[in-house]
């Protein structure tokens, strides 16, 4: 199943960060170095579950609908991997997979 969601959408600028949000920061996204930079950037989630309901791949697109973030990757794990969530934990709509794998081609993600 796929799904495009906009929570955990709402990141603040890391240039704008006070001092206790970056450490925040720093320690949630220590298994996505390259997210960093991107995450306040991520205007919706496209996510893929396994048959079991567990996030398998992501992708975060920017207010245009690009891709600023996609795992896993060679340097991420993954925002949604990295939780214990499943697909029950998730508000969203429903896509298809032809549109999702459409945003993982543009992303451009090395494994």
């Amino acid at each position: 199943m796929f799904l495009r969601t906009t929570i955990a959408t709402d990141w603040d600028d890391p240039a704008d960060e006070p001092a206790v949000s970056k450490v925040l920061r720093r320690i949630l996204l220590e298994a996505n170095p390259t997210y960093r930079k991107n995450m306040h950037l991520v205007d919706a989630w496209y996510i893929e579950f396994t048959e079991d309901g567990l996030p398998y791949r992501e992708i975060g697109v920017d207010a245009n609908g690009s891709p600023v973030l996609a795992g896993p990757s060679s340097e991420d794990y993954g925002f949604w991997l990295d939780t214990n969530m499943t697909q029950s934990d998730f508000e969203g709509v429903e896509v298809n997979q032809d549109e999702f794998e459409a945003l993982w081609s543009k992303a451009e993600v090395v494994s």
